[in-house]
């Protein structure tokens, strides 16, 4: 089996690739929904980040609030360090479970946005890089309530786009619509497949 990771920039278009993959019966992974169930409530993870981080993010529910969360470590690359050292291992363990559950096909794919900024590449057969144009960001961002500053300092938390796409074994360039999309990622199933049986 292939073992591929999906990576890019934010607002890129990852998890609409990986929602058209599934929708074409390929197993994926979003590590962002791991690392969702990583901090929910009363988990290891939820205790260490309320220790390290207080109670002030926290919604009703009780349940940790990302965008309260963000706002703290994208201020602080020493405390955004902090969260990613207690959040990290635990999603990849997830994603390293979940690929082993995926024998007997071809592939199993993760979406994994900081691959690169966390060193993680080498563990992969192939790496996916969905990239666009940061005007194209900015715009997805605005529209998700991000304000410019916000914005500023989430794009460069992370390695600019292009550094990816040279990184990357395949790129998907989400620079039109959504059909061209569904196109550029159909494309990437049959080179996957094409790879595995050269």
């Amino acid at each position: 089996m292939l073992r591929v990771a999906i990576t890019g920039g934010l607002a890129c278009g990852k998890s609409v690739v990986g929602s058209f993959l599934a929708g074409n019966g390929v197993p994926v992974c979003d590590s962002d929904d791991l690392a969702h169930m990583a901090i929910a409530k009363g988990t290891f993870a939820y205790r260490e980040i309320l220790r390290e981080f207080g109670k002030d993010i926290l919604g009703p529910d009780g349940e940790i609030v990302r965008s309260r969360l963000g706002k703290i470590v994208f201020e602080d690359p020493g405390r955004r360090a902090l969260l990613n050292a207690i959040v990290h291992p635990r999603v990849k363990r997830s994603w390293e479970t979940w690929l082993r559950r995926q024998r007997g096909y071809p592939f199993g794919i993760v979406v994994i946005p900081l691959l690169y900024e966390t060193g993680q590449e080498s563990a992969w057969d192939r790496v996916v890089c969905v990239g666009s144009l940061e005007v194209d960001q900015r715009a997805r961002l605005r529209a998700r309530g991000l304000k410019n500053r916000e914005i500023d300092l989430r794009l460069a938390a992370q390695m600019p786009v292009w550094e990816k796409m040279e990184r990357a074994d395949h790129v998907i360039y989400n620079c039109g619509s959504l059909e061209l999309l569904r196109c550029q990622t159909l494309r990437l199933v049959n080179e996957l497949l094409e790879s595995k049986h050269a």
